[in-house]
């Protein structure tokens, strides 16, 4: 699986650019949420009272506690949850989207309802997903008016939940494989795909500085692949990531262009050198945004250490030192 051509890369990241032009106040400054105990501490024993404790969990890493949201578990027949993909057994994991013919997001009143199918609790990454995708498509609804994102609310939803901290998890249901009644088979639960998801969340990844590396270990390899290849190429389109952290607009405006992944070496060598800088020369490692600290540690492993201790060998000076003692001894017998 491979990155999506530049004509996408470029809808995703001015899709993007316009989430934080019109909603960035909004998002506030959520961190990368990683599936692991850290960030999800709580016990889970696949019952409502779990999935409501989940639900306010992962509404507090979204900065959306204010928001008054129920949960409910909805119990659903064995045809019903066949057409959503999934079968009585619980082998089968849901296709996408999962809520196609489902009401997942239902304003009631003052609050608003998160239906969660009750076969969706045997399957924690699915559930995971939804929830956040969720919370994303009801982050746009309660913070835009917009009709441009209220029309691909499926997409736009998405791009929120990675906006708001969700990138991980919704990587890890946009590809899950599962050895399902019919055999193994691949299923996924997002509307965009797992190569557009890992652009997405790279881009949130490198214009808020968030590490990647604990979210990156809970994925599974063909996610955390390209989830790889993804920041690498946020790395080498650095220019376009600057202007989505100070000036996404221009970004909307398509004021932007799309570079080709570059190996962390060649950036440091790259020709767009800062006043001062003399041809040829590396960039200052420590003051190069393009450069993290995995190439910092690289580059240190390759360079050799020049410290040398009393026994390290040194065959010139062995040799010189020969040398020097055999032209002493001659003299010596001569003067003798």
């Amino acid at each position: 699986m491979e990155l999506p051509p530049e004509p996408i890369l470029r809808s995703l990241a001015q899709r993007y650019a316009r989430l934080l032009v019109k909603l960035g106040p909004e998002l506030g400054t959520p961190k990368m949420v990683a599936a692991n105990a850290e960030h999800f501490p709580d016990p889970f024993t696949d019952d409502e009272k779990s999935v409501r404790r989940l639900a306010r969990r992962m509404q507090k890493h979204a900065g959306m506690s204010d928001i008054p949201i129920k949960v409910e578990v909805v119990s659903m027949e064995p045809a019903d949850a066949a057409q959503m993909g999934s079968c009585s057994s619980g082998a089968c994991a849901p296709s996408a989207p999962a809520d196609q013919d489902f009401a997942r997001l239902a304003e009631r009143g003052d609050d608003w309802i998160i239906r969660i199918p009750d076969f969706e609790l045997q399957h924690p990454v699915v559930l995971t997903c939804n929830l956040a995708r969720a919370l994303g498509h009801l982050f746009i609804v309660e913070c835009s008016d917009d009709d441009e994102f209220l029309r691909e609310l499926d997409v736009e939803g998405e791009l929120a939940a990675v906006a708001l901290g969700f990138g991980a998890l919704l990587l890890a249901g946009s590809y899950i494989y599962s050895k399902s009644c019919g055999g193994p088979s691949v299923g996924k639960v997002t509307k965009l795909g797992t190569a557009e998801l890992a652009v997405a969340t790279a881009l949130f990844a490198r214009v808020g500085e968030h590490p990647i590396k604990a979210a990156r270990r809970e994925l599974e390899a063909t996610q955390g692949e390209l989830l790889d290849e993804a920041s690498e190429w946020a790395k080498s389109n650095d220019a376009l990531c600057r202007s989505l952290r100070d000036d996404p607009a221009r970004v909307v405006r398509g004021e932007f262009s799309i570079e080709e992944t570059r190996p962390w070496l060649v950036r440091l060598f790259r020709r767009d050198k800062p006043k001062g800088s003399r041809a040829g020369q590396p960039l200052d490692l420590l003051s190069d945004p393009s450069a993290d600290l995995a190439d910092l540690e690289a580059m240190a492993s390759t360079m050799p250490d020049r410290r040398k201790t009393k026994s390290d060998p040194d065959p010139q000076a062995d040799e010189l030192s020969s040398l020097v003692a055999e032209a002493l001894s001659d003299s010596r017998a001569t003067t003798d």
